[in-house]
């Protein structure tokens, strides 16, 4: 029986899937090959490397080689040297040890997956696009140091200090790189609406990336923004009304006064926050064609050192409906009347092509935007995945931990950033959710933080840490999961939920928030499946280093030289895994 192999993909990743029914004899692991279409309808195909070689090889930290020479000893890989735009299809391969070399089994190998395109296009005018934000990681750690010894730093917090202030550099390629598809996107927005003179309509919390400033000035009487104050703290003795006075976005605010655009504060931090980050593109005369949402704050720390992902809708009813949230937020100036609570405690349900959206705005009444969440989340049939930012303690991650303690094969995955106070030691955590064993005891919670690891073990460079971004000379601030999303049965039934609000009660009843409720596109779920799982996996690799290392113990840094490496991959949950995403 051959392998079976599955692939999703987004603007920026593909992720191979591959299954077979029982271990294989003498296999060390599966080769991976990729076509790619080229210039001029050719086809290149190449054997995927792997970076994680045999003992006998003696790896070098950066060493990687063919997965025919160093076969991956998985079942699933996430090819991220792709990019937006590539047309790509792949083919898995037994590697058989026999006559003392690996030789491939060519009567099991896998068929050609279907040709599949990097895209944020997910038809019915809707497109998600996402950053590479992952900077607590084995390539950043690599990165800085290459800077320390480059720029002749003596330490590699002097190199993160030049690494934050190289961020407002717009052509740096490390700061194109981590931003991705999802800055691109956004400037191409506001580049298309000055070319068409488009009127352009935001609501934002945070404006301080100059790159993104200067492309909203170029709008001049055409841009249109409502913009809060930030998040405001009180100083000591300093009243909540007298703190609403101060404005972190008060250098943005004049460049686009001064160039002309009409701008409207939102100042209700302390308190509140007014957390939107949406804009609505409308014709030169106004009328409303497209809607961008999302997680991402116009900071350089969220392009670049956050994860994060927007998405854009183009559809007249989809637009209307933030444009008329826009207005209600320009006329209510600092206050919450009530007619805006009242107006934000109801769906806007509207179809935009084959998909059905949902529309939800806050602050709400009751907590019935929670209870539109929780309803999606509670009709999984078959697995929910997210990434998460604060949701606290009486929102959506209870309802999901609720789900975890429930007999049954529900499969769940999912990263949180920054958990409730009574589950943290202090104030940044990032827990990994896992599903069960398939059967009828799901798996406890295993929280971690995003620490990186502490020490350098064997093939592996140690990874920049936690406490170096939020506690150092050179702190960057917050490098976390930013992203707020929820995807249910991405296969099946899909559901998809994301926007700003953080799946909170502060979110529900205190701030300005959005998210929308996408049912029924398949291909939407599975781009945002796909930028899921490989945030999950990218945190949960960090929870098994630091687990191992808290034991006394190095994790397993070389590929096995036998094939028992196979049982554990085919049997209790990781067998319910592959059996979810091979399909």
């Amino acid at each position: 029986m051959s392998v079976e192999i599955s692939v999703i993909a987004n603007c920026d990743d593909s992720v191979v899937f591959w299954k077979i029914e029982k271990p294989i004899k003498d296999c060390w692991g599966f080769a991976i090959e990729r076509e790619r279409s080229v210039t001029g309808g050719g086809v290149q195909r190449i054997t995927l490397d792997n970076r994680t070689g045999f003992a006998k090889d003696n790896p070098k930290p950066g060493d990687h080689r063919p997965s025919t020479d160093w076969p991956f000893q998985r079942f699933w890989w996430a090819d991220h040297s792709v990019n937006s735009g590539d047309r790509v299809r792949y083919r898995v391969v037994p590697m058989i040890q026999s006559s003392g070399g690996l030789q491939e089994d060519i009567g099991q190998r896998s068929k050609w997956s279907q040709w599949t395109v990097l895209s944020g296009d997910a038809g019915d005018g809707i497109a998600a696009y996402f950053n590479r934000g992952l900077v607590i990681s084995q390539f950043m750690a690599r990165y800085l140091d290459d800077l320390r010894r480059k720029e002749g730093l003596a330490t590699r917090d002097d190199a993160l200090k030049l690494f934050k202030k190289s961020l407002d550099d717009h052509e740096l390629p490390i700061r194109r790189f981590l931003s991705g598809v999802l800055r691109e996107r956004m400037l191409e927005l506001l580049k298309e609406a000055k070319q068409k003179k488009q009127h352009v309509f935001g609501a934002l919390y945070e404006l301080e990336d100059e790159e993104l400033v200067e492309a909203l000035a170029k709008l001049g009487s055409r841009g249109h923004l409502v913009l809060a104050n930030g998040s405001i703290q009180k100083a000591k003795g300093e009243t909540s009304a007298d703190a609403r006075k101060r404005d972190q976005n008060a250098k943005a605010r004049r460049r686009l006064e001064d160039a002309g655009l009409e701008m409207h504060g939102r100042f209700i931090s302390p308190g509140a926050l007014g957390h939107n980050k949406f804009l609505v593109v409308a014709s030169a005369t106004k009328k409303p064609v497209a809607a961008w949402t999302g997680s991402t704050n116009w900071t350089k720390t969220g392009l670049c050192t956050q994860i994060n992902n927007g998405l854009l809708v183009k559809h007249a009813g989809f637009a209307q409906e933030f444009m008329a949230q826009w207005t209600r937020l320009r006329d209510a100036q600092n206050e919450f009347p009530k007619s805006l609570v009242e107006s934000n405690s109801k769906p806007k349900k509207l179809g935009v092509g084959k998909s059905r959206a949902e529309v939800w705005f806050t602050r709400a009444a009751k907590k019935v935007d929670l209870e539109a969440i929780d309803d999606a989340v509670e009709g999984a049939q078959e697995g929910v995945l997210f990434l998460m930012f604060q949701p606290g303690a009486a929102g959506t991650l209870g309802t999901i931990r609720a789900l975890l303690k429930k007999p049954g094969k529900l499969y769940v995955k999912g990263v949180v950033s920054t958990l409730p106070p009574e589950n943290a030691a202090d104030e940044d955590h990032v827990e990994v959710v896992a599903f069960g064993d398939g059967e009828s005891h799901p798996v406890g919670l295993d929280i971690v933080q995003p620490e990186g690891v502490r020490r350098p073990f064997s093939s592996w460079a140690a990874t920049v840490t936690r406490n170096e971004f939020l506690f150092g000379p050179g702190k960057i601030g917050f490098a976390i999961v930013h992203s707020k999303l929820i995807v249910v049965d991405p296969f099946t039934k899909p559901v998809v939920i994301t926007g700003s609000h953080n799946f909170s009660a502060s979110a529900s009843g205190k701030n300005d928030e959005n998210f929308v409720i996408v049912r029924g596109n398949t291909e939407l779920a599975t781009e945002y499946a796909a930028h899921i799982l490989s945030v999950y996996h990218h945190y949960r690799w960090l929870a098994y280093v630091n687990d191992q290392q808290r034991k006394g113990k190095n994790p397993a840094a070389h590929l096995r030289e036998n094939d028992a490496w196979q049982s554990g991959h085919l049997k209790g949950a990781s067998g319910k895994e592959l059996e979810f995403w091979v399909r």
